[in-house]
């Protein structure tokens, strides 16, 4: 055989080998939206089941309004976690993802906090919940941030909405809410109670009673131009009796 028909397979060889490890790759590779209040418990999720299965798995965390907007606009993530249930189904209404793959995984409470040098301990929300602070309250973008939306309809049912709409202080997502209370920015805040846990720069000083606002669930579903069998592996994951015991560790509730 010539030197030139050896080097023409050699490169051949070449060309066809990369090509198939540049498909083995991208058919391994997994992007998940998920709300910002999920974080750390949706970043351990991902690490586990990315050593277990050699997938890598890309994160994008934001506001649940902000990632739904995002997907509208042409992002293609594989699974959407979103902290309610309004905005999988926003997205099932562009037929943009798979209706029969809503599912509510977990669910949480939400909590008002201070930062944890202030003098105050307890407050009661149902008792003159506004009186009890002077300054402002930090919570998430309630036209985007399912946080927000959950802490403002509570405000509602308490009969707060006159009084507080020119003290609170919106932010883009819960983390942000809660960092501007870990700063001493504002005096309180409400934030979901997983969150709250995590933080050594804020205290709990009430639970918002259940009964003010709908109930908090975070909703797993599969976006229609990605629901393959990767992906389902990766969505099964998350409700599995592994996974569920990350869940409970990070403060959720399993219901």
């Amino acid at each position: 055989m010539s030197r030139k028909a050896l080097l023409y397979i050699l490169i051949v060889s070449l060309f066809f080998g990369c090509a198939q490890k540049s498909q083995k790759k991208k058919s391994t590779e997994l992007l998940v939206f998920s709300g910002a209040g999920l974080t750390n418990v949706v970043s351990e999720l991902a690490e586990i089941y990315k050593t277990e299965n050699d997938v890598d798995i890309k994160l994008n965390f934001a506001s649940s309004g902000t990632l739904a907007r995002q997907i509208e606009q042409g992002a293609q993530p594989s699974v959407y976690i979103s902290a309610n249930e309004k905005w999988v189904d926003y997205l099932i209404n562009l037929d943009l993802v798979v209706p029969e793959s809503k599912e509510k995984v977990v669910g949480t409470s939400l909590a008002v906090i201070v930062p944890s040098d202030s003098e105050t301990d307890t407050i009661t929300f149902l008792d003159h919940f506004p009186e009890q602070f002077k300054g402002r309250l930090s919570i998430g973008d309630p036209k985007h941030v399912p946080a927000g939306d959950y802490a403002w309809k509570a405000i509602e049912s308490g009969g707060y909405e006159d009084v507080l709409s020119d003290r609170i202080l919106p932010a883009k997502d819960v983390r942000s809410a809660l960092m501007v209370v870990e700063l001493g920015e504002v005096e309180m805040g409400i934030v979901y109670k997983t969150d709250a846990l995590k933080s050594k720069k804020v205290k709990i000083v009430s639970i918002v009673p259940e009964e003010l606002h709908p109930p908090i669930g975070f909703y797993a579903s599969i976006l229609k131009n990605k629901n393959n069998e990767q992906t389902k592996l990766f969505y099964n994951f998350l409700t599995s009796e592994e996974a569920k015991d990350i869940w409970i560790k990070h403060g959720f509730k399993i219901e």
